[in-house]
């Protein structure tokens, strides 16, 4: 407290232009009895870790093959297959028929985001129609309703692509 008197009476004498002097104080002595008890806990830190030193926890990792892209995941794919002993050429043929039609409706669906998507732009606050309907002097409040409607079902889309294709069943 008698730091924060000093600074008030400093600013005091600098406001009313008196001369004022600075006093530093030096730093308050140690006392040797808390250096003792500072050396003393330092010690009994030392004398555990004496006891107990440190031993890093090392994990050996698995070796895992590392399959980056989708070409090496069916090379890997059909090697296995191969080694489990069935026909190759049956193998690639069910693999292509199998993924025909997941691949159209695949894109069939992203066709469909694009829409959505522009819809959801369009719809927004601020977006095309909204500027219209304010230009016009319309209620926009109805055009709120239809953004959120439109993107509820675009969110349903996503959902329904989800679960498009069968899911393989846990055993």
């Amino acid at each position: 407290m008698t730091d924060f008197f000093k600074l008030v009476q400093t600013l005091n004498n600098i406001e009313e232009n008196k001369e004022t002097s600075v006093v530093t104080e030096s730093a308050p002595s140690t006392k040797p009895v808390e250096i003792a008890e500072t050396a003393n806990l330092l010690n009994k830190f030392n004398a555990i870790s004496a006891e107990n030193p440190y031993q890093p926890v090392v994990v050996e990792a698995e070796e895992v093959e590392e399959t980056d892209d989708m070409a090496t995941r069916y090379r890997n794919f059909m090697k296995s297959e191969v080694e489990a002993g069935n026909d190759l050429s049956t193998v690639a043929t069910t693999v292509a028929e199998t993924n025909i039609g997941a691949a159209k409706l695949d894109r069939m669906f992203s066709s469909t985001y694009k829409v959505m998507e522009q819809l959801v732009d369009i719809t927004a606050e601020g977006g095309q129609l909204s500027g219209g309907v304010i230009a016009e002097g319309g209620d926009e409040s109805y055009l709120s309703v239809a953004h959120e409607k439109i993107a509820e079902a675009f969110q349903a889309l996503k959902d329904a692509h989800m679960y498009a294709v069968k899911q393989a069943e846990e055993d």
